[in-house]
């Protein structure tokens, strides 16, 4: 039966409070294209019937789904009304990566006999983009990033209906190993916005610059010469980076007597500040001892 014809008010009588209120919040998204929002607690596939384009014959396909469930209805949203751009095509990884992701989305469809219903990502989207532009954002703006997905050098996120792609140095002033260690979906970041362009669709912004950088008054935390606890976070080309902040690292060589091998990720290890680089605001050191 469309559900245009179900009789509603029989339907929704013995109903809870709390069921009440979801269906309210399905049926006027459905009705108005209003935006829901809620969060990401898997993927399913499923099964559906779609015309061949080539040969005009049905034929069974299947999708790839989130599945959203803000208190007891399932909501699919389907792989292809995930992204913006109908075009865009992510690994299927991406996607199973953005559980825990809150979403917005907007109600499709309604099977209201099997508690379930379709939506659109994409059109939640564009509402944000329109709500966006009428902020009149501008550079150097401090905006929200909503985290969607994370891997170990890149994440996924949202800023004002526009997907992005975040490094590592857009994030952190300081060395990162794996971001998965540090970041997952569902966060709410604070960024400054660094690009807009409206016409282009494009949008870029450094996570990092939402915080005064760690390198300003160094030498007066850390003096030349002078000995700090410290720990190896990384190693690149023989070079060690050594924590000395949450977002400070120092750029470290070994001494003459030591060797890699002794060292590992994680040791926790004295070093000697010896250079300031002020124009790439970093800071050298030597690591002279573990403790």
């Amino acid at each position: 039966m469309d559900f245009k014809d179900l009789d509603l008010t029989e339907l929704d009588k013995d109903l809870s409070e709390e069921q009440q209120k979801e269906w309210n919040a399905i049926y006027a998204s459905w009705r108005a294209g209003s935006i829901l929002t809620g969060r990401v607690v898997g993927v399913d596939t499923t099964t559906i019937t779609l015309i061949n384009e080539e040969t005009g014959e049905p034929e069974r396909v299947a999708i790839n789904c989130l599945v959203v469930i803000s208190y007891r209805v399932k909501v699919l949203i389907p792989e292809q009304q995930v992204w913006f751009d109908e075009k865009t095509t992510r690994p299927e990884h991406v996607l199973r990566s953005m559980t825990g992701a809150v979403i917005d989305y907007v109600i499709t469809g309604i099977d209201r006999e099997s508690d379930c219903c379709t939506a659109s990502r994409r059109s939640a989207m564009y509402v944000r983009r329109k709500a966006f532009t009428k902020l009149a954002p501008r550079v150097g703006k401090k905006v929200s990033v909503n985290v969607l997905a994370v891997g170990a050098s890149h994440l996924l996120a949202n800023c004002g209906g526009y997907d992005m792609t975040l490094s590592q140095r857009d994030l952190s002033y300081g060395m990162l190993g794996d971001l998965r260690d540090k970041y997952h979906p569902g966060e709410t970041l604070t960024a400054v916005l660094k690009e807009y362009d409206e016409g282009n669709q494009t949008i870029r912004v450094s996570v990092k610059e939402a915080e005064p950088h760690p390198f300003d008054g160094v030498e007066i935390r850390y003096p030349l010469n002078c000995r700090r606890a410290s720990v190896i976070s990384g190693k690149y080309k023989g070079g060690v980076f050594c924590k000395l902040e949450e977002n400070l690292d120092c750029l470290c060589t070994y001494s003459m007597y030591q060797c890699d091998e002794d060292f590992d990720i994680g040791d926790q290890v004295i070093v000697v500040i010896t250079q300031y680089d002020y124009p790439r605001k970093l800071v050298y050191g030597k690591i002279v001892a573990k403790w």
